[in-house]
């Protein structure tokens, strides 16, 4: 059987020098900084292990999971390497650790069973996840998350150009491509709330703009706003603009 011969490394080379003609950054090789690494253990001197150190903490390795998938025109995985540290190369975190082996009991038993990948696309997902496995909890009677088991009434539902409506799971997030069409439309509603009252300040009816002394509509006065700031409705609106910007 033949063996691989281990591709040697690019040599070191200065990519940035400083005005004075002195190296002010170098592209080094791992495997020499591996070796650098070596050869300081044997340095007693407290600077040479202060650089040890340091030089360890960049050789650190990380998860080596990473997507199966690639990007676009690429070689290169659509998502990973996982950030996460580990001890030796070729290991996984406990997150990418899944499917677990069927004798290994599974450290977090309320989360959600479904394998990340696509969905990692969405910034979203990448704040809350980091990582391979879904980040959030299972629902009732179920092994997925309300975004990978939804019921009906947690799909997305806007209407579509054919007319059907969109049937994107939003039971964790809301819908990628209508969100910020939601969030336009519970914003202007948001604002046109104080019509369904009366004003107090200036006598307007409900239906009817605010308008200042001389008969010249105005914006909403502030008495005729707070009125409607502790309602059902107000809140309601309030909650789902939150929920939209998440």
């Amino acid at each position: 059987m033949s063996r691989t011969t281990p591709t040697p490394p690019k040599p070191a080379r200065v990519i940035a020098r400083r005005r004075n003609g002195a190296a002010r950054r170098v592209e080094i090789s791992a495997q020499e900084m591996e070796e650098a690494f070596r050869l300081l253990q044997y340095a007693p001197a407290p600077e040479a292990r202060q650089l040890r150190d340091k030089f360890a903490a960049i050789l650190r390795p990380v998860c080596f999971w990473a997507s199966s998938r690639t990007e676009p025109h690429s070689n290169y995985p659509a998502w990973g390497h996982c950030a996460a540290f580990v001890g030796a190369p070729n290991e996984r975190c406990v997150e990418h650790q899944w499917p677990l082996p069927a004798d290994v009991p599974d450290p977090f038993p309320d989360r959600c069973t479904v394998t990340l990948d696509e969905e990692l696309q969405d910034s979203r997902w990448v704040r809350y996840s980091g990582g391979l496995r879904c980040p959030f909890n299972r629902r009732t009677e179920s092994d997925r998350c309300a975004h990978h088991d939804p019921r009906d009434r947690e799909l997305c539902g806007y209407p579509l150009g054919d007319g059907g409506t969109c049937a994107t799971p939003q039971g964790v997030f809301a819908c990628h491509d209508h969100r910020y069409r939601r969030l336009t439309d519970v914003r202007d509603r948001l604002e046109r709330l104080p019509l369904t009252l009366g004003c107090d300040f200036c006598n307007a009816a409900a239906g009817e703009s605010c308008t200042n002394g001389n008969g010249r509509v105005v914006a909403f006065h502030k008495k005729r706003v707070n009125s409607v700031q502790g309602s059902e409705e107000y809140q309601d609106l309030s909650d789902t603009i939150e929920w939209l910007s998440r």
